[in-house]
């Protein structure tokens, strides 16, 4: 996304803040607005520094100081006058490691924690798809809930209405208008609890994207709903064993471990450096005083362990006692991603047959109320039987949409799981989005 696209954006949204928000313009908003994912890429840009910093061990060390200083002399008992004096020298230094074990393997441990930065950045920004997704289906699923909810306060109003009505002249007793208006009564406080649901919903967007987001567009019922491609478990869980982000992490920190351990037993080996030096150097005074002097010296220095006290051992085990740990934790997180790629397998298959199933759910409730109607007007029906039937319709409505959203979840986790998930599947999701079907955040000045 440009610069001046995100501007626009941001400058639409605060201008206008009943304008609808699609899903793709969230997503772009949080994409630089979300503090999540700001400090997960600061961490990976300051874990990338390991690696310059390791490589500088392997590389010479030049060292240059120079030095200048004024004084006066007195030569006592000579009966010379006393006389300026001072001096002015550099001296130049180089270093170079030339067997040094422990240096090598922290380089290649720097790699290590350059890639497992570079695996977690890369899961953080899935994990911003999906976050993003979700707070968007929350809503949409809040205001399915709400809609249903009114939709049964709507209802039950007329139902009231109409049973008073046949009260007044006699068709029905008392306890028909005590019962309709017990559950209009119910299904008001119903409505209240959902506005409020509805309302608070909307907050997540402000955490995502940092601007108040009042309106956005729905999901059309046209959004094809299709079990896994391909639809054999195996292949989703071989896909996240290879290419799941947090595995990735975790298999390159065990690494690190391992570079650890040999990073320890190097405090046994010997260090062999080459070193090069160079001084020029100048004192000031009486000509048999006054010096000036140039040196060159050139050596291998070589340090050989021989005892620390018990502490390098330790030290060993130190490491392989987290080599062990991190082993564990590597393990425990390949055992998860199988779990949770097969779960998410069978629930996206399940997904796909409950929203079926839920969709012919709306037309046999629709069917059963108009009956229930029909044998309350001719009298084989009460009006309790009546509210039921109504219920149950809006809460088929509400459960075909859940059942909808749930699979756009189950599909953006599976996808996650095994390393898939791009920017890519949020456009395609937002193809399916009706920017007429607009979802506006419930306030007190609606009532």
């Amino acid at each position: 996304m440009t610069q001046l696209r995100l501007l626009a954006l941001i400058g639409i949204f605060v201008a206008n803040e009943s304008l609808a928000a699609s899903l793709q313009d969230i997503y772009e908003l949080a994409i630089t607005n979300d503090p999540e994912l700001a400090a997960a890429e600061a961490t990976f840009k300051s874990q990338s520094e390991i690696t310059i910093q390791r490589r500088a061990g392997l590389l010479p060390n030049i060292q240059i100081s120079g030095n200048s200083n004024v004084g006066e002399r007195w030569i006592l008992n000579t009966g010379f006058p006393s006389e300026a004096s001072g001096s002015h020298g550099w001296n130049a230094s180089l270093s170079q490691p030339l067997f040094r074990v422990d240096t090598w393997y922290r380089f290649r441990q720097g790699k290590d924690i350059k890639a497992q930065a570079s695996a977690s950045f890369a899961a953080a920004q899935q994990a911003l798809i999906v976050r993003v997704t979700e707070s968007y289906l929350n809503i949409l699923e809040a205001q399915a809930l709400l809609t249903s909810a009114r939709s049964d306060r709507d209802a039950s109003q007329r139902q009231l209405e109409q049973v008073q009505q046949r009260f007044d002249v006699g068709l029905v007793a008392i306890t028909d208008v005590l019962e309709a208006q017990a559950a209009y009564d119910d299904a008001i406080v119903t409505v209240i609890e959902q506005e409020g649901a509805q309302n608070t919903s909307f907050e997540a967007l402000l955490r995502l994207t940092g601007n108040p987001i009042s309106e956005i567009s729905g999901i059309v019922d046209k959004m094809p709903i299709n079990p896994p491609e391909p639809n054999n478990v195996d292949a989703w869980i071989e896909k996240a064993l290879v290419n799941n982000y947090a595995l990735i992490a975790a298999r390159e920190g065990l690494k690190a471990s391992q570079k650890e351990v040999k990073i320890a037993r190097a405090g046994h080996y010997p260090t062999i450096n080459a070193t090069a030096g160079w001084s020029h150097n100048v004192s000031k005074g009486r000509s048999f005083l006054g010096t000036k002097t140039d040196n060159r010296s050139y050596g291998v220095s070589i340090n050989i362990p021989v005892y620390q006290g018990g502490q390098v051992r330790s030290v060993i085990r130190q490491a392989q006692y987290s080599l062990d740990a991190e082993q564990q934790n590597f393990d425990f997180q390949q055992r998860t991603v199988v779990e949770n790629t097969r779960n998410l397998f069978t629930a996206i298959n399940t997904d796909v047959a409950r929203v079926r199933a839920r969709r012919r759910s709306i037309e046999s409730s629709q069917s059963a109320l108009d009956a229930t109607r029909t044998g309350y007007e001719v009298g084989t029906r009460n009006i309790v039987e009546v509210l039921q039937a109504q219920r149950q319709l809006y809460l088929a409505q509400f459960q075909y949409a859940s059942a909808r959203y749930q699979y756009v979840r189950n599909n953006l986790r599976l996808k996650e799981i095994v390393g898939s998930l791009s920017p890519d599947d949020v456009y395609a999701l937002s193809k399916y989005i009706a920017p007429k079907a607009t979802v506006k955040r419930f306030t007190q000045s609606l009532l």
